[in-house]
């Protein structure tokens, strides 16, 4: 009996392996696109504007996407940095104090928080998303923010930044 299952296990194993064919998926570079109300929606806004630079720290806002999943029914912001450490210690970057067209964002709509290692450069990405269903702010004129930098080695605040970004 134990011989039985362990052959149809195997074959299942097999069929499975099989079925996959090895075929990898492959991404697309999507810069701007607007589709039909059926599919998802990505639209990015190439920025490349230096917001911080300093001895301790160099933030560059790279690009904000606006996404929407209708399949799930959510839409989000995500707003790319690439941020390099002038220092020799791993320091972590927040965002703190988001607003967006003059209204402040409820902190539980963001997510970025960036470990980074001395000497290094990392990409730290804002999420805005609303996971309750509701509707997600406005972002058409501006995004403020404070880029809050701090040490893991004392826990000591190194900077905060002020952001300012007009659309």
């Amino acid at each position: 009996m134990k011989k039985i299952l362990f052959a149809l296990f195997s074959l299942m194993i097999i069929i499975g392996l099989v079925a996959c064919d090895g075929e990898e998926a492959q991404g697309k570079d999507v810069t701007s696109v607007e589709t039909s109300d059926d599919e998802n929606v990505e639209e990015t806004e190439e920025i490349n504007e230096v917001v911080a630079d300093n001895d301790m720290v160099k933030a560059t806002l790279v690009s904000v996407d606006y996404i929407e999943d209708k399949d799930w029914d959510e839409e989000r912001y995500e707003i790319r940095f690439e941020v390099e450490n002038k220092r020799e210690d791993t320091i972590e970057v927040q965002a703190r104090e988001v607003s967006t067209d003059g209204k402040m964002v409820d902190e539980s709509l963001l997510m970025m928080s960036q470990e980074i290692s001395g000497g290094k450069v990392a990409d730290a990405v804002l999420e805005i998303e609303d996971y309750s269903g509701g509707d997600l702010p406005d972002m058409d004129e501006n995004l403020e923010m404070i880029l809050h930098v701090f040490s893991w080695d004392d826990m000591e605040v190194i900077e905060d930044i002020d952001v300012s970004i007009d659309f």
